[in-house]
């Protein structure tokens, strides 16, 4: 049988973090994985939960498989887990490489799910349908059968072509050309943000799920819709990604460094956000859920949508 077949999308060393401490010394460590909108829950042991088959594996020409990126980032979860018990559980400084080790971790943890692979997937689909477009009205032998739409933006494809089959490709494995690429270009952009740790003694405090980086933008209901995507540029960006039920990681530009404790407010609004950002299932050390968790939140009453009476608009 091939060996690592079974790759997790969400670490399993990361997920151990959120075992139930009071899992029986007879059972195998386990948490509990709840559905979205919280109907179902499951314990679950971390290695059986968010994986599928050769996710990250490339498919060679001569049917051999290349493990390069499983391995990397195999590499990279055994930093993370070592700065988590090491270094943020007992509160020190990350020096400038274990900020930079952090920083590639939270990149990878949002380019690596599924959520990320259906997004870029959606991307290259329609770059293609304009290529199809273009083959049904001028036919299928176009010189060098490029693809006539511009590729989405990125520091190592400017100015770059691809062909149709090309694009067919990275439709079909967008994991391959999108996950390094992305966290080489975010690492050191996230790595300039200012990095707060967020602490609770709460239980069951803060919960994970299968997409745990958020980008958040508080303000950007508050923008003419152009400009309301969450992005790097703006100085109300919040990237939380949840490290132990004890911690959670907040990037941000608003001065927020070092450690700090949560108060339940704060508590409340992180695990709301993690759990309305999951895919399906959002996960905890306890069999325990907030009603908060399943607010929908506020619209601002100084909203872009409110201000310019466009109550027809979806508000972000």
């Amino acid at each position: 049988m091939a060996k690592h077949k079974k790759q997790h999308f969400v670490p399993r060393s990361y997920l151990r973090a959120w075992c139930d401490p009071n899992t029986p010394a007879v059972q195998q460590p386990y948490v509990w994985r709840f559905s979205k909108d919280g109907s179902a829950s499951r314990r679950r042991a971390p290695e059986s939960i968010f994986h599928e088959s050769d996710m990250y594996t490339i498919p060679m020409p001569d049917g051999s498989r290349d493990l390069r990126l499983e391995h990397g980032l195999k590499q990279l979860e055994d930093e993370f887990v070592n700065l988590r018990d090491k270094t943020l559980a007992v509160h020190r400084e990350p020096d400038l490489r274990e900020r930079v080790m952090l920083c590639a971790f939270v990149a990878a943890a949002q380019a690596r799910t599924p959520t990320q692979r259906d997004h870029w997937s959606a991307i290259w689909r329609h770059v293609l349908e304009k290529a199809d477009a273009v083959r049904a009205q001028f036919g299928p032998d176009l010189e060098e059968r490029k693809a006539p739409a511009s590729t989405p933006p990125g520091p190592s494809r400017r100015n770059l072509t691809f062909s149709y089959d090309d694009v067919r490709a990275m439709m079909e494995r967008p994991i391959e050309s999108s996950l390094w690429p992305m966290v080489q270009a975010q690492t050191p952009l996230l790595a300039q943000l200012d990095m707060v740790v967020l602490i609770t003694t709460d239980s069951p405090g803060f919960i994970t799920s299968d997409n745990p980086c958020v980008w958040c933008d508080p303000e950007a209901p508050k923008r003419p819709p152009f400009y309301q995507p969450v992005g790097l540029q703006y100085d109300s960006i919040e990237i939380s990604l949840p490290i132990s039920p004890r911690q959670l990681l907040l990037l941000n530009r608003r001065g927020a460094k070092g450690y700090a404790s949560a108060p339940q407010r704060l508590l409340d609004e992180m695990n709301r956000r993690t759990r309305a950002y999951c895919a399906e299932y959002f996960v905890t050390n306890s069999q325990v859920m907030r009603p908060v968790w399943f607010e929908l939140g506020k619209e601002p009453e100084d909203s872009w949508r409110k201000v310019h009476g466009d109550e027809d608009a979806e508000p972000v």
